[in-house]
């Protein structure tokens, strides 16, 4: 039996904290969690959610990612528990060293490159948290003031931003020191350092987890009863949230001087975009599916092609149009989608597919946009389609487009319209069209290029 123990895998949960729709790389020890979920007027699907069980939900506006931390606290079992945002994951590569000036790794998205870059894999995360009682964050060392060139400590640090009160965290440091006497001298430690270790982010052994949670949320309460949050604004509302910040660094410093606890640190990661991918389903059995790409420059005219669709649109027939994007504003989505609020026989819908495209690595100019590439990832985000119709937003269409829809390709994969301005630049070799067309392109007929707009 003792052989058995000494070989059984040790039960790490990492909690990815989400309060959005967000893509969560599949690993058996992420476990994405959506926090303010007795608040959220939808519950996240493929997410375990704060408001089962013995919980603190309700208080999300207030506690903010600590609703997660409560829950877990008083409902799961682990060997490890630790905390990521759904924007924010540890990097288990304690060499990695690409900081922004923030304390962040930034990356644009989460791709299979990063996840091998930052060692986000079940090995690697099982090697490095085993070894320890508890990991932080990486400490960050704050800048200079620009008055006196005077370095920033954590207490001083607190308040700094608008929406935090220093009077606050003074309400929080005394409680600590009533209830608490013992944590003083690493309280003190702490708020007069350079360094700060952020977000609320950590790793830790379940005795170490249970007594952290014992001490955090003891101090919280009582500061929640004494610090008057009657006129605040919604970020100023997030003050537990914010200390908490600060007493888990108070922790891990006094947590470093204990004999017997083993203490490392990771770096922070930062992606840009964490929208989950997209997948869609048909909206109509026996619909005609449209695809357009814009962005939020050209929605006055991608509003007057899907007009200009839906006015010569057959009543009898039923379409789904699906506009890819990346910036178009939730107002100007809104006034687009307005054209078809009266027909049930037509759905409007925008899907943001930035995240399968890196922009920089793109060619674009005047005529060649980031959307033109967009049409590429159809097959992916939609494999439930057997035909589409692609129409780019530029035009103005006079006919039912179910007509085009309905066309027989003969068994070919795509329909198009020979480029006949290209075949000219062919013809008359402007800007080396012809050496263009058949050494890069790889064209081996290059009059069959095809003008990809519809």
């Amino acid at each position: 039996m003792e052989q058995d123990n000494l070989c059984k895998e040790p039960n790490l949960k990492l909690y990815v904290v989400c309060h959005k729709e967000s893509y969560v790389p599949e690993n058996p020890y992420l476990y994405p969690i959506q926090v303010g979920a007795a608040l959220a007027g939808k519950r996240l699907e493929g997410m375990l959610h704060d408001d089962t069980g013995e919980n603190i939900s309700e208080k999300n506006k207030s506690y903010c990612e600590l609703t997660a931390q409560y829950w877990a606290w008083k409902n799961e079992e682990a060997d490890y528990y630790g905390f990521f945002h759904y924007r924010r994951y540890l990097a288990f590569d304690p060499e990695l060293n690409k900081d922004d000036g923030w304390g962040n790794i930034a990356y644009e998205r989460i791709t299979d490159k990063v996840i091998e870059e930052i060692k986000l894999q079940p090995e690697a995360i099982r090697k490095i948290i085993t070894k320890y009682d508890i990991i932080s964050v990486k400490g960050r060392r704050y800048p200079r003031i620009q008055e006196g060139g005077c370095l920033l400590d954590v207490y001083h640090e607190y308040g700094a931003a608008p929406f935090q009160h220093r009077k606050d965290l003074d309400i929080a440091l005394k409680i600590l020191t009533e209830k608490y006497p013992e944590f003083e001298d690493a309280a003190n430690e702490y708020m007069n350092s350079h360094v700060t270790h952020e977000c609320n982010m950590f790793i830790m052994k379940k005795e170490v987890y249970l007594k952290y949670c014992e001490w955090l949320f003891d101090i919280l309460f009582e500061a929640e009863k004494r610090i008057d949050t009657t006129w605040y604004s919604v970020e100023e509302y997030r003050v537990m949230g914010y200390l908490a910040e600060r007493l888990c660094g108070i922790y891990y410093t006094y947590l470093k001087k204990q004999t017997g606890i083993k203490t490392f640190e990771l770096p922070k990661t930062l992606f840009q975009d964490t929208a989950p991918m997209a997948k869609l389903e048909p909206v109509f059995i026996e619909g005609v599916p449209v695809v357009l790409s814009a962005n939020d420059r050209f929605a006055p005219y991608l509003d007057i092609m899907i007009r200009s669709i839906i006015a010569n649109a057959s009543s009898t027939r039923q379409y789904d149009i699906i506009v890819l994007f990346n910036d178009i504003s939730e107002k100007n989505q809104n006034l687009i989608k307005e054209a078809a609020k009266d027909r049930n026989n037509i759905s409007i819908r925008f899907i943001r597919v930035s995240q399968y495209f890196d922009s920089g690595k793109l060619f674009v100019d005047q005529h060649l946009s980031v959307e033109t590439y967009y049409r590429l990832i159809i097959p992916e985000i939609m494999p439930d389609y057997h035909k589409i119709l692609y129409l780019d937003c530029d035009m103005v269409v006079d006919h039912d487009v179910a007509v085009l829809y309905d066309m027989d390709l003969g068994g070919c994969i795509i329909g198009a319209a020979k480029d006949i301005d290209v075949a000219g630049q062919v013809n008359l070799n402007q800007n080396d069209w012809r050496m263009y067309a058949t050494e890069t392109l790889g064209l081996e007929k290059p009059y069959d290029y095809f003008q990809a707009g519809v």
